[in-house]
């Protein structure tokens, strides 16, 4: 008897059994001689109605039966087999493509931009259903909620329209779409914000204060920068045909602060756009406190902070100004570059290893000793990206893969391997992002001088090209330094307390050289500015509207946790409202302490969009099954 050696078919097996060769017997059941024919009929006729009355043990039997007459037994040909193939693979691909845009994704991250919240090589599934319904495979909404969005809050966006380079992908290797980005969302369209002490102080349309949203449980340890140099974007245009002279623009946040015209002297006076009109800056003004900005280093809360360098006492007398006799004899000083401008001293353009030339703003320079505490608060607060280690020589860590270049520092004695620090914390990288921490006897943990400043000076870059070489270097690393209510904090963490005697000695001495300048000699004082408040504790709502950023109608602004190394609003502006695509939900590799939920605020379970693509997918299933079990019990 059929079936009784095996386990009976399912009743859908048996159903495509059935189909299968129905339909070769519509074809091609003329060829079969009557007794056959006969047969064949009855047992399809059979099959037909067990099938629909769901008896399975019959259903198989037949099934069985009509298996083992090798006369009426389909034959595909190659043809029909790849075309079968084929078509599968494109209707599969296209209902995950729509998934992927729709409702769900998987997504790898890239780079370090968003450290620590999300590190290289993290896994996470990204809700697409977090703000809206997208339109698959287009930078639009079928359905957006702008009031989901959340200050504090990570967000996905398309590269769409936003000046970036190569933002075009492929899914599944056919369908052509924009590669989807992660930032922070830090700006709501119409917030007014203003950089102090690596917080962010804002109001949004209506005048009432943000700055607790934008600094949320869980955010204590991110710190913000409003520039990744002090000269931001810089475009160049040649003011005529006939002339050499052109016109410098200086752009934060994908807009002109400044401008300055360079001739082959260098000559020209700096302007800055207040007011939607260009105006001459008034250097004498520089580091007070305006309400209507004065200064290019009024803008975003630039003056606040410093780009910082460590140095010796030999590089501080041979690449600065500084007059090293006046210093404390120290192991190693704080070179802090603060308060640019476009007037006093002018712009300088100072020609680039690739025999390029490159217009720098030239800031102010001050100086602090770091004395062996100093250095070991530096040291705990240490933080890189990742970096790879190969026969003694040290390279940024790239997904695409790593690779040694002429900038590669030395680092002997270290171990070939991927490493990283964070909050001073060294780890060894493993498969797939897993991370081990490192030995205390490890040689990247030496607290020797001369290793900790190589550490500092390579920045998150990791290049030799930001070692301390010449007074007029290009170069500078990604390390940034401010005050915040009296302490100074260098990579986001507390170096210097107000009553530190260093501290209080430097401030005495920066307020001296101010007292001191006269005339052209203008210098303003690298000290603590203060949070934009007013005397009552108030936000300064006129401060931060006149020398904030304020965020367009529709757009966001979106920033990088990792402020030394990425590329976000900051370069390329804000982006559009039909752009933001999602939130990502959870982190599901690597396992430990941060898998499961990310740090980015709490995220409402129910929400309009989620409804409806879980009604909308819901339904597919149901109206799914009932076709199925119709093709079941229809003849």
């Amino acid at each position: 008897m059929f079936g009784s050696s095996s386990r009976p078919y399912p009743l859908r097996k048996s159903r495509h059994i059935l189909r299968d060769r129905y339909r070769w017997y519509e074809q091609h059941g003329h060829v079969l001689d009557n007794e056959l024919l006969l047969r064949v009929e009855k047992i399809l006729g059979d099959l037909d109605q067990a099938t629909c009355q769901g008896d399975r043990k019959e259903a198989d039997r037949l099934a069985r039966e009509l298996e083992s007459i090798k006369d009426i037994e389909p034959v595909k040909t190659k043809t029909g087999y790849f075309a079968e193939i084929i078509l599968a693979l494109i209707v599969a691909l296209s209902i995950a493509t729509v998934v992927r845009q729709v409702w769900f994704e998987p997504y790898k991250i890239p780079t370090g931009s968003m450290r620590p919240t999300f590190e290289e090589q993290d896994h996470l599934i990204v809700s697409k259903t977090a703000f809206g319904i997208n339109v698959p495979l287009r930078t639009a909404h079928f359905y957006f909620d702008p009031d989901l969005v959340q200050r504090g809050g990570v967000v996905i966006w398309s590269g769409e329209g936003i000046d970036l380079p190569d933002t075009d992908t492929i899914y599944f290797w056919l369908f052509p779409g924009k590669k989807r980005y992660i930032k922070r969302c830090m700006g709501l369209p119409g917030d007014a914000l203003y950089f102090y002490g690596g917080k962010i102080y804002g109001v949004d349309a209506s005048g009432q204060d943000v700055t607790a949203e934008l600094n949320r449980d869980g955010m204590e340890k991110l710190d913000y920068v409003p520039f990744n140099t002090f000269e931001g974007r810089i475009t160049a245009n040649k003011l005529a045909r006939e002339t050499p002279m052109y016109q410098v623009l200086f752009r934060h946040m994908n807009k002109a602060l400044g401008r300055f015209n360079l001739s082959a002297y260098g000559s020209g006076d700096g302007e800055i756009f207040v007011n939607d009109e260009w105006t001459k800056e008034d250097p004498s003004a520089a580091g007070q406190r305006h309400n209507t900005p004065q200064v290019y280093s009024d803008f975003l809360g630039i003056r606040n902070y410093a780009m910082a360098r460590v140095l010796t006492k030999e590089q501080v007398k041979s690449y600065t100004d500084v007059d090293a006799k006046n210093l404390e004899e120290a192991a190693l000083y704080l070179e802090l570059r603060h308060n640019p401008n476009l007037t006093d001293p002018k712009p300088r353009a100072v020609a680039t290893q690739n025999g390029g030339v490159r217009v720098l703003l030239t800031p102010y320079v001050a100086m602090i000793p770091l004395h062996e505490r100093h250095l070991d608060a530096l040291a705990d607060s240490l933080y890189t990206t990742r970096f790879v280690v190969k026969s003694g020589h040290a390279t940024s860590w790239q997904i695409e893969g790593s690779r040694l270049h002429s900038g590669s520092p030395e680092l002997p004695g270290v171990p070939d391997g991927t490493y990283e620090f964070y909050y001073g914390k060294g780890y060894e990288m493993g498969w797939g992002g897993s991370r081990t921490e490192l030995p205390s006897d490890h040689p990247l943990y030496s607290r020797d001088p001369a290793n900790l400043q190589l550490l500092f000076n390579l920045g998150v870059e990791f290049n030799t090209a930001f070692n301390p070489w010449s007074a007029d270097q290009v170069a500078y690393p990604s390390r940034y330094a401010y005050f915040r209510d009296g302490d100074l904090y260098v990579m986001g963490s507390k170096v210097y307390k107000k009553d530190d005697p260093t501290l209080q000695y430097f401030v005495d001495q920066e307020v001296q050289r101010q007292t001191k300048a006269s005339g052209n000699n203008v210098y303003v004082p690298f000290v603590d500015q203060g949070p934009p408040l007013n005397e009552d504790g108030s936000i300064d709502i006129e401060l931060i509207r006149a020398s904030g950023v304020i965020v367009p109608d529709n757009h966001y602004l979106v920033l990088g946790d990792n402020h030394a190394r990425s590329a976000d609003s900051r370069t390329f502006g804000f982006v559009p409202e039909q752009n933001i695509q999602g939130a990502p939900s959870y982190i599901i590799w690597p396992m430990g302490e941060r898998f499961g939920s990310p740090n980015q605020g709490a995220m409402p379970w129910i929400t309009l969009p989620k409804l409806i693509v879980w009604l909308l997918v819901g339904l597919a299933i149901v109206l799914w099954a009932l076709h199925d079990r119709k093709q079941m019990r229809e003849p």
